[in-house]
């Protein structure tokens, strides 16, 4: 059984700073990062759990399968979990809040940290560096540094006073609804960064003779002015559509849609097609 003692602000420190050095330590294929998350939670197992033998039950169960998002998952499951040892709570308890939230958080994580926020950013950062900035990387890092330690500070801290209440808190439906806001921004985002991002023209031109006053004129046509005349970077959109769409509707895997760029890429620019 656990003791009363009481959890400090250091013990979470603790905890914090194992885990943002340490959460992918061991991470294997079969339990994922479950060793960097119990060896992160070791300051406060070893506080409640003083029994020898109790300590080495929780030690175990802290080994079992975990796997969520680093950033917006873990410190707030972490915290969560922090609160329920300091209230004595079962392994069965603090195993169902693991079980029941990696999940979710997860899936709310990887699509506002790696699908939107990550690609907005680096979209920029490389933007900036294609055009000779070097403050290109320099600010990718401080915008993922800085965000990513303040963002996994509050989740720890706020998860650990809300306790029990945890649940009841994320379960009103607004993380849904937030997620879905964000999707819908950071789409609008990086569709607008493809005029920048993808470089498509196309050389091609048609010649048209014409008699004027006696004297045969002739008048030459740029396809790319054309298209930029009923809408301009066409070419970029359509090839990031064409992508989106392989991607998402044909299921193609990224690699194959490369692949397929690479080829499209290389014989149009060897016939003429593409600039």
């Amino acid at each position: 059984m656990a003791t009363k003692a009481k959890i400090t602000h250091a013990d979470i420190m603790k905890c914090f700073w194992r885990y943002i050095f340490m959460s992918q330590c061991g991470w294997n294929y079969e339990r994922m990062q479950s060793v960097g998350y119990c060896y992160s939670m070791l300051p406060v197992l070893k506080k409640m759990h003083p029994d020898p033998e109790d300590f080495k039950e929780a030690f175990i169960t802290n080994l079992n399968f975990f796997n969520t998002n680093p950033v917006v998952g873990t410190p707030l499951i972490m915290g969560a979990h922090i609160a329920l040892e300091e209230a004595g709570a079962s392994y069965d308890t603090t195993e169902g809040l693991k079980v029941g939230l990696m999940g979710p958080l997860a899936g709310v994580g990887d699509t506002l940290v790696w699908a939107l926020y990550n690609s907005i950013i680096f979209s920029i950062a490389a933007i900036m560096a294609l055009n000779g900035n070097a403050m290109g990387p320099i600010m990718a890092m401080v915008l993922v540094f800085f965000p990513y330690m303040a963002i996994r500070y509050w989740q720890i801290t706020w998860a650990y006073k809300e306790g029990t209440h945890l649940l009841t808190s994320i379960g009103s439906g607004a993380i849904g609804r937030i997620t879905e806001f964000a999707t819908i921004v950071g789409l609008i985002v990086i569709g607008g960064f493809a005029p920048s991002i993808v470089s498509l023209t196309t050389p091609l031109a048609y010649s048209q003779g014409a008699v004027i006053n006696g004297e045969t004129v002739t008048q030459t046509v740029t396809v790319q002015a054309q298209l930029d005349a009923i809408l301009p970077y066409m070419l970029p959109v359509l090839a990031t559509f064409l992508c989106y769409w392989l991607l998402k509707k044909k299921s193609w895997s990224p690699v194959k849609v490369i692949l397929m760029l690479v080829v499209i890429g290389f014989i149009g620019g060897a016939l003429g097609i593409f600039g």
